[in-house]
């Protein structure tokens, strides 16, 4: 399989719109550093999009959201149940998810046990946050996808209950925005008083709250930062509950956080960074607010829809577009029947790539996938993703801007360098191009076992810009 973790946005490598060509995997290349070593630097499962995934767990230690020892022992018991399928069937994605949840209820009750120690009530409440996070993200690839919003839940739930237990007291409100009402979280700045450096982090496509601490809130904090959490459309409570898929329109979303933080007191000079899918969305809201002073790219990308697998298909629903209503019909009746003809050999990793990567964008695909049917409208799946092209907000960004790419990164490719050349608008002195690597251990997309790596070049830049 070629696809890994927030990289599903990779979904079929290769299909055809009447269906000649079956979706199937390419191989994924061997690529790696001078010295030979690759580029994945750890494989605890032979399935790289079970590995990529429990990866980001492990990485959650160096915010005490996880603990390597009980990942290591997750993922041995997920090979000794699933006999370590480098192309897991649905009994694997069961497994996985079953040692998840059995890891992160037994996590839950040592939690409430430990009440009368915060510290560690707080610790184990954020370790059974991650396995319901992992659990969500691959419920879909197992026999019961019914199970997403009640999986997102105890996720959420358990995070609430660890962020409750942090001094100082963090604060959670709603704004109100045209997709309804967004919950937002904010870390107030430990020690000292008065307005204080402040960023806006956006998730992406799949991570949740409690990954967030990870990419970002903890590093921030300890550097004295307020810290912005808040969920848009495609994205958590808005998503997984309220069923609103995201929106290219990101502006609108970060707008009115930005104005609700700005009111504050204790808010001095605001930047805003972008996680994965986050650092592609991010570019309109910082091509169109006036009141951003920095914008963090981890990592960057300027267009969805070259990053979708099925390229034959996308050509011609992008071809459609111009043409008139009957031609249009047609298109979408053989992309359509393509997808319909091809499902019934498709493998469950192949399904499942499709469904999780398809559910952000469509409500019809989100209650489908659930249901474990294909989706019935591929062609408006595909036409979804078109607006999702941010190259002219590129060449509007006129705040400094730090992007980040990583090495090996399957979802993005090379599309933060290509961003990175997109900023014209900003002199040499406001703009910033780092490679992360596997020599520094921060390789793959959004480098999921290099957090601390990243998060020191992305703050020591943002004190130069906000302080």
């Amino acid at each position: 399989m070629t696809w890994t973790r927030r990289h599903l946005l990779l979904v079929a490598a290769s299909s055809a719109v009447a269906g000649t060509v079956p979706w199937r995997a390419q191989a994924r290349p061997s690529a790696g550093e001078s010295s030979g070593l690759p580029v994945t630097p750890l494989q605890l499962l032979a399935a790289p999009v079970f590995n990529d995934q429990v990866l980001f767990a492990l990485g959650g230690a160096s915010s005490q959201t996880a603990e390597v020892g009980e990942v290591l022992r997750i993922a041995q018991v997920i090979r000794a149940r699933s006999g370590n399928p480098s192309d897991p069937p649905t009994a694997a994605f069961d497994a996985l998810v079953e040692a998840f949840g059995s890891a992160g209820d037994r996590l839950e009750q040592l939690a409430e046990q430990a009440s009368a120690h915060p510290v560690t009530s707080r610790h184990r409440w954020f370790r059974a946050a991650t396995c319901a996070a992992q659990q969500l993200f691959f419920v879909l690839g197992s026999g019961d996808g019914a199970r997403e919003e009640a999986l997102f839940a105890s996720a959420q739930r358990r995070w609430l209950q660890a962020i409750r237990l942090l001094e100082p007291r963090v604060e959670r409100f709603v704004v109100a925005s045209r997709f309804g009402e967004l919950p937002v979280t904010f870390f107030p700045a430990p020690g000292g008083s008065g307005a204080r450096p402040t960023v806006l982090i956006s998730e992406g496509s799949d991570g949740q709250n409690v990954e967030t601490m990870q990419f970002g809130v903890t590093a921030a904090l300890a550097r004295g930062y307020n810290v912005v959490l808040f969920e848009g459309p495609g994205q958590m409570s808005l998503l997984f509950q309220r069923q609103i898929p995201f929106t290219p329109d990101w502006d609108q979303v970060v707008g009115p956080v930005l104005d609700a933080v700005r009111q504050r007191s204790d808010v001095g000079r605001v930047a805003l960074i972008g996680i994965s899918f986050g650092g592609m969305l991010c570019a309109r809201a910082a091509a169109a607010l006036s009141g951003l002073d920095a914008v963090v790219f981890e990592p960057a990308a300027w267009s969805f829809a070259p990053l979708w697998g099925d390229q034959t298909s996308m050509a011609a629903v992008q071809r459609s577009q111009g043409a008139g209503s009957r031609e249009q019909q047609q298109v979408r009746r053989q992309v359509n029947a393509g997808l319909q003809a091809a499902w019934p050999s498709l493998s469950p990793t192949e399904r499942f790539q499709i469904h999780k990567r398809g559910e952000i964008f469509s409500r019809q695909v989100l209650l489908e996938a659930r249901a474990g049917q294909p989706p019935s409208d591929y062609y408006g799946l595909l036409e979804a993703m078109l607006p999702f092209d941010f190259r002219s907000d590129w060449q509007r960004i006129r705040i400094p801007s730090l992007v980040l790419a990583n090495q090996g990164d399957w979802a993005f490719a090379d599309q933060s360098e290509q961003a990175f050349a997109l900023l014209t608008a900003l002199p040499p002195s406001q703009k910033r191009l780092v490679r992360l690597t596997a020599a520094e251990g921060a390789s793959l997309h959004d480098q999921p076992v290099g957090a601390q790596v990243a998060e020191e070049i992305v703050f020591d830049w943002l004190d130069e810009q906000l302080r």
